[in-house]
């Protein structure tokens, strides 16, 4: 149907073969012998894709690393705020894109799935790394150089979209041993498992995870802050139920960014997670690909009007 697209937004080829290849060492050899012409891949097989003729395109803002803070009930260390900005203040967000991803992979801005293109976005919910700062609210909270402060437990899996996850969980625990003096324990466990526990069974917890951005992060405010009693509540605050749902309520176009930014602050604020940035995800494209822009926030082989291919 040759009228679907407007004009703006028309494919400049006539057809589409989509293959499901779960080996990425399969997915490079059909880039390289010219059977594919975009495919995921990793940052550590660029080497392979460019010398078969094909370069990477990196899709921003396609995914965000973030420690989700299971730690609303009083029995907890970290229910209390200062703990929690204590944890945010002390990671060096700059040594995730120097050790583990490199600065075209990794961007530490935002605030858990509020990224630049978000709604809602300002640079106030960007990451701040303050040591010092760190060490004066954790004694503050009443734990001076980590004393008697409990075992901090943070669960991760090893995630098939972004590469290095487990390493930057047990980078982070230990700059909270470094910076605070707390003991911390990394454990390693199975994507589907830990989403299932996470509603109930690791309070008191941190779950160190990857998810999709997304442009309204409605979902995440209506579970996690606007429901009280939801298996996904992360605070049992009626302050921040109310404004939550306050927020959800404000559907005038002109209006919804100042209403979700408003709340987003006072969400980040109070480190209900730790947002330390988000990702680029790469793609690898072969040699008869001339351009290609994706979108922002595309999880998924996106903008594919703007693909244009060797005759």
């Amino acid at each position: 149907f040759d009228d679907y697209y407007n004009p703006d937004t028309r494919v400049k080829f006539k057809s589409l073969d989509l293959r499901l290849v779960p080996e990425e060492a399969t997915r490079i050899a059909a880039l390289r012998a010219k059977e594919a012409d975009i495919a995921p891949i990793s940052l550590g097989s660029r080497k392979q894709v460019e010398a078969g003729g094909g370069r990477l395109v990196f899709s921003p803002e396609g995914s965000y690393i973030m420690g989700e803070l299971w730690c609303y009930k009083p029995e907890f260390a970290c229910s209390k705020t200062k703990v929690r900005q204590a944890l945010a203040y002390a990671l060096d967000v700059k040594l995730f894109q120097e050790k583990l991803w490199g600065p075209e992979v990794f961007v530490p801005k935002g605030w858990a799935w509020v990224t630049p293109s978000a709604l809602g976005y300002s640079p106030e919910l960007d990451p701040v790394y303050d040591p010092q700062k760190a060490r004066q609210l954790l004694a503050e909270a009443g734990y001076p150089g980590g004393k008697d402060f409990p075992t901090l437990v943070v669960n991760v899996w090893a995630s098939r979209a972004v590469p290095f996850l487990p390493e930057s969980a047990q980078l982070a625990a230990d700059m909270w041993k470094k910076e605070l003096g707390i003991p911390v324990e990394v454990k390693l466990g199975e994507e589907a498992a830990l989403k299932k526990a996470r509603l109930g069974g690791l309070h008191g917890q941190v779950l160190w995870r990857d998810n999709e951005t997304r442009i309204d992060g409605s979902s995440s405010i209506r579970s996690s802050y606007g429901t009280p009693g939801h298996a996904a509540a992360q605070t049992d605050d009626p302050a921040i139920f109310k404004l939550a749902e306050e927020t959800l309520g404000t559907i005038d176009p002109a209006k919804r960014h100042e209403a979700y930014n408003k709340l987003q602050r006072v969400l980040r604020d109070g480190q209900y997670r730790l947002g330390p940035g988000y990702i680029n995800l790469p793609w690898g494209v072969g040699p008869r690909v001339v351009e290609w822009t994706p979108f922002p926030m595309a999880f998924w082989p996106s903008g594919l009007h703007t693909l244009v291919l060797k005759p």
